[in-house]
């Protein structure tokens, strides 16, 4: 998502897993990450039997209900790799409080997080390039599971063009990355005016782009949106209760498509 962007949007909120199971640490904010650096490697804190066991941050819920997901398409040991825009990149946090670093710390799984702030399947974002310029640096990780979330950086793009890079992107992901799994996660909309259409058929392009090679879409939802408690004060990026909230949606969504990691 692109830094401190506000456009009109229609918003669907969805929280699989109630907020109470986790115990959130309010924190201020570090400084702004505005550019894409070395992939960031989340080193799990627990390991992958006691956080399937126990909620996040030692929390009891989350976890006990992560696990309890039916397990018909488990995802094998291996590295899993993010890839998505500044929500996923933590802007204006540390990155191990961003969700995918989370994420590791409560499945016990190795997460390289290669995110671009302001970046799209289409939109250039502070690292110089799009999604597909990602690619070989998410294929060098040899990943058992790649997870790539569409974003709203997209908007304002021709929706044909949004369709075709999509494709296109994750076409040469799958080629790049044979062995690996791809997870779509749907587009977030943060800000509490209605979301523009775009963000819905972001989302669908994503959804067709990944089913064709195999894939799965996870549509998480909209749990941030008008959440001004999650949020920093652009309205656009969550704060650290907000990428914990982020992080109990996915894992959530996750063992509801019956996916475990």
């Amino acid at each position: 998502m692109r830094a401190l962007r506000f456009s009109p949007l229609v918003v669907r909120r969805l929280v699989a897993l109630s907020t109470a199971a986790l115990v959130l640490t309010t924190a201020g904010c570090a400084a702004e990450q505005t550019e894409h650096g070395p992939a960031t490697v989340a080193t799990p804190s627990t390991s992958p039997t006691s956080s399937a066991l126990s909620g996040p941050d030692g929390a009891e819920g989350e976890g006990a209900a992560y696990a309890a997901g039916t397990a018909d398409d488990t995802v094998g040991g291996g590295v899993i790799v993010t890839i998505g825009d500044s929500i996923m990149a933590g802007y204006g946090l540390d990155p191990d409080e961003a969700w995918p670093a989370l994420m590791a710390d409560t499945t016990g799984r190795d997460v390289v997080n290669i995110s671009c702030s302001g970046a799209g399947f289409v939109a250039v974002g502070d690292c110089d390039t799009d999604f597909a310029g990602l690619i070989g640096e998410a294929a060098a990780q040899h990943p058992s599971l790649i997870i790539v979330q569409s974003s709203d950086n997209d908007a304002d793009e021709d929706a044909d063009d949004l369709d075709a890079a999509t494709m296109d992107a994750v076409t040469a992901l799958h080629d790049a990355a044979p062995d690996a799994r791809i997870v779509g996660l749907s587009t977030l909309w943060n800000p509490s005016w209605d979301a523009p259409d775009a963000i819905a058929w972001s989302s669908d392009a994503l959804q067709a782009a990944v089913e064709a090679v195999g894939g799965r879409f996870v549509d998480i939802g909209q749990p941030l949106h008008d959440r001004a408690d999650l949020l920093q004060w652009d309205e656009e990026h969550p704060n650290v209760a907000g990428q914990r909230e982020l992080r109990t949606t996915v894992l959530s969504a996750l063992a509801e498509s019956d996916i475990t990691l």
